[in-house]
């Protein structure tokens, strides 16, 4: 999908402007971190993002989402694959890693 990437760099620049975010990458792909993990990242044309079970479970009903599968065969868990649906649907998945990230670095 032509321009997501220009929107996923709209919300980091969000993200990091006015929340904890900072700039960060996994598998080689852009994303952003809090307090060093990486909590979203860019995987075109959609964004992966480290959830709670039960935000899993609500992502997962989004038109398109799925599990994300780096290797095919096994799915990582906490991580869902969410396609560009609309701006304020990113922003509020990503709001969501960022506080489950940073609920697993307080333990």
């Amino acid at each position: 999908m032509e321009g997501t990437i220009e929107r996923f760099e709209s919300l980091r620049t969000e993200l990091i402007n006015h929340y904890e975010a900072t700039k960060g990458s996994i598998f080689g792909h852009k994303g952003l971190k809090v307090q060093g993990k990486v909590f979203v990242f860019y995987n075109e044309p959609n964004i992966v993002v480290k959830l709670k079970s039960d935000d899993v479970v609500r992502a997962l009903k989004l038109n398109g989402a799925k599990n994300f599968d780096p290797m095919g065969g096994k799915p990582m868990r906490e991580w869902v694959e969410i396609p560009y649906g609309d701006h304020q649907q990113w922003f509020e998945y990503s709001l969501k890693g960022m506080a489950y990230v940073k609920s697993l670095l307080k333990k």
